[in-house]
């Protein structure tokens, strides 16, 4: 709230952010302000309608015991859904979504303004134009359940804070500035460790521009290091607790080089996302004004732009190359800080060809909402494929847009509800879907595999429930493999000890998958004679 509050005096006292230009018939601010409020609705919207994805079922199931870090991301990204869910009582999906959903507009804000004090208001419009329509701010960063959110609006927050002293050679309030910039980056450090790339960017500004070496030489940047490195407290203490088992997991995502030195197709493949994810005509201008950035001769705002914007490009870029296996989005906050230099190419552009780049913009504002609202559609009807299968094709069969609500009916008909029961899943991303289905009540073991943090959720429930269901999806015409699959997973850690059933998936009605639920019992609890474990394997099919 005060950094809005210091956004709103700043604009109001600063004439180039009220000032109409040649191309806007009325205020750029007005023009960004409203195109911020129209996308914060659609955002609301679709917050309000689209089920939980699987990362973000993951996030909501594995926050419920409460950590000071998680084996995937640091603990900001999973805590702010976890403390929504507290307060409100519910982890209905609105309620988890809402703190990144504002953040996502706030983020909005915070770019426009950063933009404004580098390049002036009508280039600030244009930064905020571009992020707004970039798929990946609109959907994931400013609307999931995810880590990018948080970081985003930290990051945003930590450079605001800083750019008055290295841009606009601001000394007053230098030193509240930086430590305030200090606690954003601190609390970007426990969002994700992408923002890492962050410090060591801001590290090279201070280091290698003028107002950078004056700032080192007072105690505003030492100070906001300090504070910075308390955000990376509780990481380091759960990595000291569970053998730096989070750092291995993201460093061996990231390394994967299956036996080559090179992989150019996955660079390619990470080119393409990362085009797809920003907008293909916002990537190209992106990537061109980080070359020209670049160049020498550069104006002292691009400079300052650069290297926050392009080590992350430019690392993610290279893991892609020496990896058999990278995402397009890490680089994304990257990217996040090449907007203003986006939002100053179009500014410029706009002078000399204002209809092209209308048609530009008004294709992606339309294209790109329309495919969010269709996404939504699907996945809550069905209704782009049903009228072609009798039932989901392959590529409908996903775990992030089914209802698992058949879960959460009566006990007696689906067998599951009783004090004593406990739920069993095959990996990570089926016990998040069934953990968000069924609720809190139900503990869940994960069998060995691929448990993610579920095997530091420490809940002792599960050493005193005795009644048992392993819950698992199964392919279509293939239910049987698939069940005899599930079977043989049990690892020896659970034995079944009634019939399994199979209850068709449905999406508005639509068949998706069939779900097996299989009654269990752990393995050292069931003894025939001779201590021989004995065991039901019938099937039973509905």
């Amino acid at each position: 709230m005060q950094a809005v509050q210091s956004w709103a005096s700043s604009v109001a006292a600063n004439p180039s952010a009220r000032e109409s230009t040649g191309y806007f018939r009325t205020s750029p601010t007005l023009w960004a302000v409203s195109l911020i409020a129209i996308f914060l609705a659609l955002r609301i919207g679709l917050a309000a309608v689209v089920p939980l994805s699987i990362d973000e079922a993951y996030a909501v199931v594995v926050s419920r015991s409460h950590s000071l870090s998680y084996f995937d991301h640091p603990p900001l990204g999973f805590a702010l859904a976890r403390l929504m869910a507290d307060v409100t009582g519910c982890e209905c999906r609105f309620a988890v979504r809402l703190p990144y959903v504002l953040l996502g507009s706030l983020s909005a804000l915070l770019l426009f303004d950063l933009t404004r004090l580098a390049y002036g208001a009508a280039a600030a419009f244009w930064a905020v134009a571009c992020y707004s329509v970039a798929p990946f701010f609109l959907i994931s960063a400013g609307h999931f359940v995810v880590p990018d959110g948080p970081l985003d609006f930290f990051l945003l927050a930590s450079a605001w804070l800083a750019a008055p002293m290295l841009l606009g050679g601001e000394t007053r309030h230098g030193l509240p500035r930086w430590i305030a910039a200090g606690l954003a980056l601190g609390l970007a450090l426990m969002s994700k460790y992408q923002a890492g790339l962050f410090a060591i960017s801001a590290l090279m500004i201070l280091v290698v521009t003028k107002p950078g070496r004056a700032e080192l030489r007072t105690p505003g940047p030492w100070l906001a290091a300090i504070v910075a490195a308390l955000g990376l407290a509780p990481v380091m203490l759960w990595n000291m607790r569970h053998g730096w088992i989070s750092l291995a997991f993201q460093s061996g995502r990231g390394m994967a080089a299956e036996g080559h030195l090179l992989h150019p197709a996955n660079l390619g493949l990470t080119l393409l996302g990362q085009a797809a994810y920003l907008w293909p005509t916002i990537w190209l201008v992106a990537m061109a004004c980080l070359w020209r950035a670049a160049r020498p001769g550069a104006a002292p705002a691009d400079r300052f732009f650069l290297p926050i914007a392009a080590l992350p490009v430019a690392f993610f870029d290279v893991i892609a190359l020496l990896s058999a296996h990278s995402l397009p989005h890490w680089s994304m906050s990257g990217f996040l800080f090449a907007f203003p230099l986006v939002g100053q190419w179009c500014r410029d552009f706009s002078q000399r060809h204002s209809g092209w780049l209308n048609t530009s913009f008004a294709v992606a504002a339309i294209t790109v909402p329309s495919l969010a609202i269709g996404f939504a559609v699907q996945a809550t009807t069905g209704a782009f494929t049903r009228p072609f299968f009798d039932r989901a094709p392959k590529f409908d069969i996903n775990w992030q847009i089914v209802d698992w609500s058949v879960l959460t009916g009566k006990a007696e008909s689906n067998q599951i509800g009783a004090p004593d029961t406990f739920v069993v899943a095959s990996n990570w991303m089926q016990a998040a879907r069934i953990g968000a289905a069924i609720g809190p009540d139900f503990p869940i073991q994960v069998l060995p595999g691929d448990p993610r943090h579920f095997q530091f959720m420490d809940d002792d429930r599960l050493n005193s429930r005795s009644a048992g269901f392993l819950i698992a999806a199964l392919n279509f015409a293939d239910e049987a493999a698939s069940e005899k699959g599930y079977r043989d997973n049990l690892a020896g850690l659970f034995v079944a000890s009634g019939p399994a059933r199979h209850v068709t998936q449905r999406v508005a009605g639509f068949p998706v998958f069939d779900m097996l639920i299989l009654p269990v019992k752990r393995a050292d609890m069931v003894h025939a004679p001779q201590g021989r474990t004995s065991t039901n394997t019938g099937s039973a099919l509905p």
